[in-house]
């Protein structure tokens, strides 16, 4: 079992597509690699937890989005940094089950995983219909952060809060030059016809290999971008990838209001 998680966190890391500010990534890919090169452990006693979803006196249910967002977090992503998709949705559901009249996030993320970030997304808009969500951060709401969070009723940030990073990578790294140094040379056997099947597992890409990949991260991304267009007017001056620190996001409509936790707690008290 261990080995099969550690197989399914390399293929997450490398090849997979990837909503995340370039820091988080950086951040992601080295505390993986010393994990997985046995250096590691150091990391498990540091591992942060969510915060358990809270409903105060007023019906307001209190929950805590912090981390790298994943699908299917284990161990050794959990030490590393990761918040399961699954752990906002079940909050979310319980929050509703339990009859609150609405619902504040504080999100502190950099961005995660594409895979189940446009369902939990989902999630939230079709919550949000029924009572008002506010999203807060005094950190970052940055990319699969910020693709569920324009779902929300509203969305506040103090103002060194960053938001944005809309776009999506698959960050690919080319090994030929290593393996040339190792000896090693690439001579795969794949099926006829089967002139894709080697992506992404030898030392460079093919222009048709490269190109499958470029399909898959735009049409992550098509889903990245009609999530925000259906939410929030945003300029496509704004989805390029940049971050932007809170007052020149608010210029660009990615949130509504640089201000304090608590007025942003009072604004969603005025819509319950």
């Amino acid at each position: 079992m261990k080995h099969r998680r550690n197989t399914h966190l390399i293929e997450a890391v490398y090849h997979r597509p990837w909503f995340i500010t370039p820091g988080g990534y950086s951040a992601v890919r080295q505390l993986v690699e010393r994990k997985l090169n046995g250096d590691g452990e150091d990391y498990i006693g540091e591992m942060r937890k969510p915060e358990p979803m809270e409903i105060d006196g007023n019906g307001i249910a209190h929950i805590e989005v912090c981390g790298t967002l994943c699908r299917n977090v284990g161990p050794l992503e959990a030490c590393c940094g990761a918040y399961d998709y699954e752990w906002l949705e079940e909050d979310l559901e319980d929050a509703i089950k339990a009859g609150v009249r609405g619902i504040f996030i504080e999100m502190d993320s950099p961005g995660g995983s594409a895979e189940g970030c446009a369902e939990a997304g989902d999630i939230l808009a079709d919550i949000a219909r029924v009572v008002p969500v506010v999203v807060y951060s005094e950190g970052q709401v940055a990319s699969a952060a910020y693709a569920i969070a324009c779902n929300a009723t509203a969305l506040h940030g103090s103002a060194s809060s960053t938001w944005g990073s809309i776009g999506c990578i698959i960050p690919w790294q080319d090994h030929a030059e290593a393996d040339k140094m190792e000896g090693l040379a690439w001579n795969p056997v794949v099926n006829a016809g089967g002139v894709l099947k080697g992506t992404g597992h030898g030392p460079v890409l093919t222009a048709a290999e490269r190109a499958s990949l470029q399909q898959l991260v735009d049409d992550s991304f098509d889903l990245f971008h009609a999530t925000v267009l259906r939410n929030r007017a945003v300029p496509a001056e704004a989805m390029t990838g940049g971050l932007y620190l809170a007052p020149r996001a608010l210029g660009f409509n990615l949130l509504d209001s640089v201000t304090t936790e608590q007025a942003a707690y009072d604004d969603l008290l005025t819509r319950v």
